[in-house]
């Protein structure tokens, strides 16, 4: 995830932080967000998706995007212009890793008919500590035939080739990608998963990446913490299944 995309998600969320310290000086608030569930079972094999399988109209997928509500305690909205690159604008500075490039610059991995793109915020565990917030990217791409099955496979070689870390440059903007550690986190029909530390213009995050397959659709949740060690985001990975059925 860019640390731009970062940026200004907290300073969007900064607002009812402010609120949420008003109420805390007169009031004892609400504990903050409990911690992750434990990642769902390993998913049963399904059927892949057959040659003919047609991609959701936008509209469709509009509908299965997750929305403000959709996650407790989290404010979602939709993600900006300059939060969303394009597959020309995103490099990396070794080939074999470009589609691990791709899905962390929210753009789009092999040849998706539709896609959207979200951002949610939580609201800091601690109101006088904007970095106690949690801070997830959400983009869902249906493709026509095997093309989500495709691009997921190429994630998991990506992921393979690429623990060691590498460079990327997306819009211009260059994150280290330090390390890429599998994670167990598994849902849908397939998924992959890994533990990603980056670093950019010399902050270092560290975050959780999730690519899920639900038939021809293709999840990815990747979500950042900025203190604390990154966690299964459950809560999201259910949110969004429930949303595609």
């Amino acid at each position: 995830m860019r640390t731009a995309l970062v940026r200004r998600a907290v300073l969007t969320a900064s607002a009812a932080s402010l609120a949420l310290l008003a109420t805390a000086c007169t009031s004892s608030g609400e504990a903050g967000p409990k911690a992750d569930a434990k990642a769902s079972a390993k998913p049963s094999p399904s059927a892949s998706p057959t040659p003919e399988a047609k991609a959701l109209t936008a509209a469709e997928l509009e509908k299965a995007t997750l929305a403000d509500g959709d996650v407790p305690k989290v404010k979602i909205e939709k993600a900006g212009a300059d939060d969303v690159a394009k597959a020309a604008e995103v490099s990396s500075d070794k080939p074999e890793c470009q589609p691990i490039a791709l899905v962390g610059s929210l753009a789009p991995v092999g040849k998706p008919v539709t896609t959207t793109e979200r951002v949610g915020a939580t609201e800091p565990t601690d109101p006088t500590n904007l970095l106690s917030m949690t801070i997830t990217a959400v983009q869902l791409q249906s493709y026509d035939g095997k093309g989500a099955e495709e691009a997921l496979a190429s994630l998991k070689t990506a992921g393979q080739a690429c623990a060691g870390g590498f460079v990327v440059t997306a819009k211009g903007e260059k994150t280290t990608i330090k390390s890429l550690v599998p994670a167990t986190d598994a849902a849908g029909d397939d998924s992959v998963a890994w533990t990603v530390t980056m670093v950019q213009d010399g902050e270092t995050m560290n975050s959780r990446l999730v690519v899920l397959r639900k038939g021809n659709n293709l999840a990815s949740i990747q979500q950042v913490k900025f203190e604390g060690k990154a966690q299964t985001p459950q809560d999201f990975i259910d949110a969004q299944l429930k949303k595609l059925g």
